[in-house]
């Protein structure tokens, strides 16, 4: 794979394999879990930020007082200096990069697990990211509780949109 997407080129291929040794040793739920339920998750949820910063970008430039130029605060640290057009070009960059790869890992994922076993991990409604699949109810109960793992209805929300979206990558 050629792209500056990751800094590993093999990265999604270094993932299924990873997923076929937690299959071996704990089996297919906790292999899916991994593969689909954090690293597809959460690359579908870098991708859907990329396009959120583009809309955003997108709205501000339709303003008549647009300027590219932003500067944020960094406390003591100083500040920071962005420009919003670099950052548009960027991201719309790698959001159409981000198809190939997006294609190519549901492909590798396909070719590694059957598709009944897709297909049961989408029907069992799992939770997503990377503690989804390691930890238990309680577990998890536990980590929203203390803060540890933001619930809310718009983390809730977002899941939904993003499990909907990962469905149709596997033609769900």
């Amino acid at each position: 794979m050629n792209n500056s997407f990751f800094v590993n080129e093999n990265q999604l291929q270094d993932w299924v394999t990873a997923s076929e040794g937690i299959r071996d040793q704990f089996g297919i739920e906790k292999a899916l879990g991994y593969v689909i339920g954090e690293k597809f998750y959460g690359l579908l949820r870098v991708v859907a930020s990329y396009q959120d910063c583009i809309e955003t970008i997108e709205e501000e430039r339709r303003k008549p007082n647009y300027n590219p130029i932003r500067k944020y605060s960094l406390g003591k640290y100083g500040e920071s200096v962005e420009n919003r057009d670099e950052t548009y070009e960027k991201n719309k960059k790698l959001v159409l990069e981000s198809k190939d790869i997006i294609e190519d890992f549901t492909r590798l994922i396909e070719t590694t697990f059957a598709r009944h076993e897709i297909n049961a991990y989408f029907d069992s409604h799992p939770r997503l990211g990377s503690t989804g699949h390691i930890a238990s109810e309680e577990e998890h109960a536990f980590m929203v509780e203390k803060g540890m793992v933001e619930r809310s209805v718009d983390t809730e929300v977002r899941d939904a949109l993003v499990f909907d979206e990962m469905k149709k990558y596997f033609n769900r």
